[in-house]
C-alpha cells in the first residue's frame, strides 16, 4: 500500500477508486448470495463427516478453528446431498448434527441456519463502497482542477 503513494495524485485516486469498486462489489454481492442462501434455501440438517484444522491459510481467512463437511438431508426427506461443506469456520467439531441451509438439490455449500454471517460482509461492502463513492467526487474535482488548468495555461503547437 505504500507504493501506491509514489504515484502522482490524479492516478492514484483512481487506483483507489477502482481497488475500492471492485473490493465493495465483491464484498456486497458475497454478503447478498450468503444471505439468499441463509434466508430462502432448503431448510435441513448437516451429518458432519470430515473436519479439519484451519490453520490461517489463504482459504481459512486468517481464522483458527475447523472447516467441515458431512452429507446434508433436508428436513422433509426429499433432498439429500452426499457431500457439501459448511460455509465459515466452526470453533470445535460438531458432535451432532447441524441446523443448515442450502441452495437446492445441487449446492457444493451449506449455510447455518440463523448464523446471520452474511451481515459483515455486506456490511463492509456497502461501507467500502461509500468510501469510494466519496473518493470518486474528490477525482471528480481533480479531473475538473485538470480541465481548468488546461484552459487557462494552453499548450501552443
Amino acid at each position: 500500500m505504500f507504493l501506491i503513494h509514489l504515484l502522482p495524485k490524479l492516478p492514484r485516486e483512481i487506483c483507489l477508486a477502482v481497488l475500492g469498486l471492485i473490493g465493495g462489489v465483491y464484498l456486497a454481492g458475497h454478503g447478498i448470495v450468503q444471505a439468499h442462501a441463509e434466508l430462502t434455501g432448503m431448510p435441513g440438517t448437516v451429518q458432519v463427516g470430515d473436519c479439519h484444522r484451519a490453520t490461517g491459510a489463504w482459504s481459512d481467512l486468517w481464522e483458527d478453528g475447523w472447516v467441515c463437511a458431512g452429507a446434508f438431508e433436508s428436513d422433509d426427506h426429499r433432498v439429500r446431498i452426499t457431500a457439501v461443506e459448511i460455509d465459515g469456520i466452526l470453533t470445535s467439531p460438531p458432535d451432532k448434527p447441524l441446523a443448515v441451509r442450502v441452495g437446492g438439490a445441487s449446492a457444493h455449500t451449506a449455510a447455518q441456519d440463523s448464523s446471520g454471517r452474511w451481515k459483515w460482509p455486506a456490511l463492509t461492502g456497502v461501507v467500502v463502497l461509500a468510501f469510494t463513492a466519496w473518493r470518486i467526487r474528490s477525482l471528480r474535482g481533480l479531473l475538473r482542477e485538470r480541465r481548468v488548468g488546461a484552459a487557462v495555461h494552453p499548450v501552443s503547437a
